[in-house]
């Protein structure tokens, strides 16, 4: 029996990406812990996303960033100039291009990037918890499945 999610009409097939969001909006910051640590640094959701993005690109430039999360390159230099003044970014010439400046991340992103990473993943696994085993278990199975498709 096909799952009525809320703002969609009855009639409407419920496409994967619906589903994964309702599953996630209702599995996710159960606790609290993950806002608690962006807040701890304090960083946005936003700047959060763009030093995991960083994290799997560095090093790069912020039009390198900018590109790949289709954002305008004076919001993600806002954004940079700001997790440079919290240590999280560090900015460097170019060797090859003084104009230019190579972005990377620093320990302490790595170390705030791994500790949201761990937290997200307990609310999640608390928020699942209440499954019966045979779904769990499924549902890994699927996960599993799909991870091992995507590229």
């Amino acid at each position: 029996m096909p799952v009525k999610l809320p703002g969609l009409p009855t009639d409407q097939r419920t496409t994967a990406g619906e589903l994964l969001q309702e599953v996630v909006n209702r599995i996710s910051h159960r606790r609290g812990k993950t806002l608690q640590i962006m807040d701890e640094v304090p960083v946005t959701l936003h700047q959060t996303l763009l030093l995991t993005r960083l994290r799997q690109m560095s090093p790069c430039t912020a039009s390198d960033l900018a590109v790949e999360l289709n954002l305008s390159l004076p919001a993600v230099s806002q954004a940079i100039a700001r997790l440079v003044r919290l240590n999280l970014v560090t900015r460097v010439e170019s060797a090859t291009d003084r104009r230019k400046k190579q972005l990377a991340t620093t320990r302490k992103t790595h170390i705030l990037l791994d500790r949201l990473v761990k937290a997200r993943s307990n609310e999640y696994s608390a928020g699942l918890s209440g499954l019966p085993a045979d779904i769990g278990d499924r549902l890994i199975e699927v996960l599993q499945e799909v991870l091992r498709t995507l590229p």
